[in-house]
């Protein structure tokens, strides 16, 4: 049965268009024109919209002398419809108006074109605020996933961006996604999150910065808690670290007991005269409290031997873990009240002189001592550079397994494995024998596939069915991932030179992944020898100066 409503009014103004009707038609009694349009490029998504919604949008078709109704504009709208199983959909049908084949060429071609280009998308920002709408009117998540034929997390990211003016001015420049969008809203308080944001969006190291970003906020709210703990007890906390020769913020080792003995932490008795630089660290601490524990107090002996009593007066290897602390760099603020002096050398650097003399402080005349106290204090910056520069890296190299492992849990869902994936498995097996015992493997390879636990890998293996061949493979390049993945904690940066006593290292597996599309981050190209430690740390540097 066909619906038909006659046009009859023309343009009042421009180029006057035939009289159409609008009709209601099969879209399988509809014949395709040649389209401009060579591919028509159907997704799942449009079907699934146009199965939802209908044809919104009438087609558009010339009728011909023989009653033959062809598709002038709207092939994928026709063939949407055919695969969503309509029996119905609106079609604009005027009658065939060229008298010549070149007419019809030129006025089918002209029409075609002019139809997808005049025509002008909705803005993220738009999209993000009729979503909200949608929402504030009482619209499930999904339903308008359902409604608008998209992903449920896009929704939720549209919801989230909608609700943060930063976001939506990101949104409205044109500079993000709606789901880069979303991030601003997680870490907008943070200073300069946003740029850094910005600055990535649209780029493979996106999802890196996320999880850069999510690893300073808990290191900050750590800092945070650690500095009002010293706030509470007087001192005053230090937000940078004081010039090298500030006489009015003192280091610590920089003075002297009244005796003549490098003063240290015993000298640190009132904290009005001290204020504290926190330095982030690495501690053994006590797996309930938090509180740091002295690894003296530990018996090794009892470490992965849950059952194991410790020796008398220590504690069990199980109770405590290694964690990152913040710990004080003391500054004195007045050393005459603390009962103490600036050594020889700093005080001629620092251009001290003493109140009662208007002599300049000279404790130490041999030339020679200070040197060597200078070198003493040059050595234990570098090691403390070095320390800061392990605990940085580390962080970024958190971040990245985070990213990383997200990444190959999209590549091992997959049906088939990768192209090149048959020769990476049988030149690592080739190599390493004993690759799949590493320690970890596999339950490393459980978490890969979304598994509860390594047992059920072979579980897994075990319900395929006969014609299983492509996701067998894929399983069996996730437990060589996962192997290797063992191999790569956060601190693998520091092994670059290759994993001792095994043939496969992480650079190779890193490198393997970089091949199929994973963005490396700086920390991991360190790894892969296409960057330096160093490098990375002085860029870390730089970002958090910048910020």
């Amino acid at each position: 049965m066909t619906d038909t409503v006659h046009i009859t009014e023309s343009t009042a103004h421009g180029t006057d268009q035939h009289v159409g009707t609008l009709e209601h038609l099969d879209p399988h009694s509809l014949t395709l024109e040649l389209n401009v349009r060579d591919a028509a490029d159907l997704d799942a998504q449009f079907v699934a919209s146009i199965k939802e919604h209908g044809v919104l949008i009438p087609i558009s078709a010339v009728r011909s002398e023989d009653g033959t109704v062809w598709v002038r504009a709207g092939q994928r709208r026709t063939l949407a419809a055919r695969q969503a199983s309509l029996t119905i959909v609106p079609v604009y049908v005027r009658p065939a108006s060229a008298s010549d084949e070149a007419g019809q060429v030129a006025e089918r071609v002209s029409e075609q074109m002019v139809e997808n280009d005049q025509r002008r998308q909705l803005t993220e920002a738009q999209r993000a605020r009729g979503i909200q709408q949608m929402i504030d009117a009482g619209v499930s998540v999904a339903k308008v996933a359902k409604k608008l034929s998209v992903a449920k997390d896009t929704v939720k990211a549209a919801e989230s961006a909608g609700k943060s003016s930063a976001a939506m001015a990101a949104l409205e420049g044109g500079q993000m996604s709606l789901t880069e969008a979303a991030a601003i809203t997680e870490f907008e308080d943070i200073p300069g999150a946003v740029e850094r944001l910005i600055d990535a969006a649209g780029t493979r190291r996106f999802d890196h910065t996320v999880a850069q970003l999510r690893e300073e906020r808990v290191t900050a709210e750590a800092e945070g808690k650690a500095a009002q703990g010293y706030t509470d007890k007087g001192f005053t906390v230090l937000e940078h670290r004081p010039e090298s020769w500030d006489a009015a913020c003192i280091p610590l080792h920089h003075l002297v007991t009244h005796e003549g003995d490098e003063a240290d932490d015993n000298a640190v008795t009132n904290p009005a005269h001290w204020a504290v630089l926190l330095v982030e660290d690495t501690a053994l601490c006590d797996v309930e409290t938090g509180e740091v524990v002295d690894e003296e107090t530990v018996d090794w002996e009892t470490e992965e031997q849950p059952d194991a009593e410790p020796a008398k007066g220590l504690r069990h290897a199980n109770s405590v873990t290694e964690a990152q602390v913040f710990v004080p760099d003391y500054y004195c603020l007045d050393y005459r009240a603390a009962g103490l002096t600036p050594q020889g050398w700093f005080a001629r650097q620092a251009g001290m002189v003493d109140t009662d003399t208007g002599e300049a402080v000279d404790l130490d005349d041999g030339a020679r001592e200070a040197t060597r106290q200078q070198a003493a204090i040059e050595r234990a910056e570098t090691k403390k550079r070095e320390r800061r520069k392990v605990v940085a890296l580390n962080k970024l190299g958190d971040a990245a397994l985070n990213v990383r492992r997200e990444f190959v849990k999209k590549l091992l869902a997959r049906k088939t494995p990768p192209k090149g994936a048959a020769m990476f498995v049988a030149d690592c097996l080739a190599r390493d024998g004993a690759l799949l015992t590493n320690h970890n493997a596999l339950d490393t390879t459980a978490e890969l596939l979304g598994l509860d636990s390594g047992q059920a890998v072979g579980k897994l293996v075990a319900e395929l069915p006969a014609n299983g061949d492509g996701r067998a493979q894929v399983i069996t390049l996730a437990l060589v991932l996962g192997a290797l993945e063992s191999r790569t904690p956060k601190d693998a940066w520091r092994n670059n030179a290759g994993w001792w006593g095994h043939h496969v290292g992480s650079g190779e597996y890193l490198r393997w992944l970089a091949d199929n599309d994973y963005p490396l981050a700086p920390v991991e190209e360190v790894v892969t020898k296409a960057k330096s430690a160093d490098d990375v740390y002085e860029q870390y540097l730089a970002g958090a100066v910048k910020e």
